[in-house]
């Protein structure tokens, strides 16, 4: 049978949810590999045989979301300010034009983890042009399977915005896991819930030793601290004196600058997180720490205390080859090449120091620091060390 998925990133409502500093959660990384991603290998597993990614990510978004890495296999339109809804009808009528049989529609807000073979074989138990998904409570999870046939059944549902349907079915009820990501969180208990596989979310690394996943390309260095259950990914780097502890999460591309704690909590790809701090129970991104305890959300203007790394590739390229011109001297000095150490490689000894951004000081050139990079007094926490 001939079946196609068509994923959307939208909101039916605008507002705040859903997303983090404006970008979609969709988008983000959860344990190695963005959520959109992890969507389109569930529906692949079920034997969908092809998709196409409709985005209305804002401008500012965009460029982020555009890194996303998703497979080269699966169409990325941008839909028009406006025309989200048309462009998901377009691509639906496309798919029929192409001999489609059944076309899944998923909007990319809540995630569930839906055993599309059941979903199918209700859909035609029931012989209904649209059948949907809804959780234990009745609730619609923005999961549609259409009749490719049906093109008016269609029209309706993406009209409404996936409020309405036009033929009344019932309903599939999701037996699996369901987590609805409207906020920051819900993305932080998203992210445990895999590292504590009450979920199917696998962590994209290898495990190191038990509870510990570490992306092949991250570097940690041998003064750093890593203690079960944590995820390490892709290209982020350990400085010094380090501990990540207690189900911490760093995704990929992020720096945890010398003698941080990060406890209980997710940092976001591209995030530096600045040296001496203790960051726990919280999600970190974007210039942002939202502390998930006390409900507290903090913009943060200070970039030694967290900062973005540049998300463009160039940009990186730049910073790693400075880093590298002054780590080889060091290195020839010693002896080159170094010894091999673990599968996580040592770090050169320069990130025993502190990072370039901490070299000036803080009142230099830069006046006085606005209200919005001062935490709270209620986000006081005392350190706490030993291996808990």
């Amino acid at each position: 049978m001939d079946v196609r998925a068509i994923l959307m990133v939208g909101r039916t409502q605008p507002g705040p949810e859903e997303n983090i500093a404006g970008i979609p959660i969709a988008y983000l990384d959860v344990l190695g590999l963005p959520l959109v991603e992890r969507v389109w290998q569930r529906l692949r597993h079920f034997g969908v045989c092809g998709a196409t990614l409709i985005s209305a990510a804002a401008p500012e978004a965009e460029s982020f979301a555009r890194r996303t890495r998703l497979r080269a296999d699966m169409p990325w339109i941008q839909a028009p300010p406006g025309e989200f809804w048309q462009t998901a009808e377009n691509t639906f009528s496309k798919y029929a034009e192409e001999g489609a049989e059944l076309v899944i529609a998923v909007r990319v807000g809540p995630y569930a983890e839906v055993d599309y073979e059941e979903l199918i074989q209700h859909h035609l138990d029931h012989h209904c042009p649209v059948t949907m998904a809804v959780d234990p409570a009745g609730a619609s999870l923005d999961i549609f399977v259409l009749n490719a046939s049906r093109r008016n059944d269609a029209a309706s549902l993406f009209r409404s915005e996936l409020r309405k349907l036009r033929t009344e079915c019932k309903g599939f009820r999701v037996a699996g896991y369901v987590n609805r990501l409207k906020t920051a969180a819900d993305l932080r208990r998203l992210a445990l819930d895999g590292l504590l596989r009450r979920n199917s979310i696998a962590p994209v690394g290898t495990e190191t030793r038990p509870g510990v996943w570490i992306a092949e390309s991250a570097r940690i260095h041998r003064k750093a601290r890593v203690l079960a259950p944590a995820f390490i990914g892709e290209y982020a780097r350990i400085r010094a004196s380090a501990l990540i502890t207690r189900s911490a999460v760093v995704e990929h591309h992020a720096e945890i600058d010398c003698g941080t704690v990060v406890e209980d909590s997710t940092v976001l790809p591209y995030t530096y997180v600045g040296a001496g701090l203790d960051v726990m129970h919280s999600v970190v991104g974007f210039r942002r720490l939202s502390h998930l305890a006390r409900n507290v959300d903090v913009e943060i203007s200070d970039r030694k205390l967290v900062g973005m790394s540049a998300v463009s590739v160039v940009s990186r390229l730049a910073g790693s080859t400075a880093a590298l011109l002054a780590f080889l001297p060091k290195q020839i000095y010693r002896g080159f090449p170094a010894p091999h150490g673990e599968h996580t490689a040592d770090v050169p000894e320069s990130l025993e120091q502190q990072a370039a951004a901490l070299k000036t000081p803080a009142t230099e050139a830069q006046g006085p620091v606005p209200e919005a990079s001062e935490f709270p007094s209620n986000l006081a926490v005392v350190r706490r060390y030993g291996e808990q």
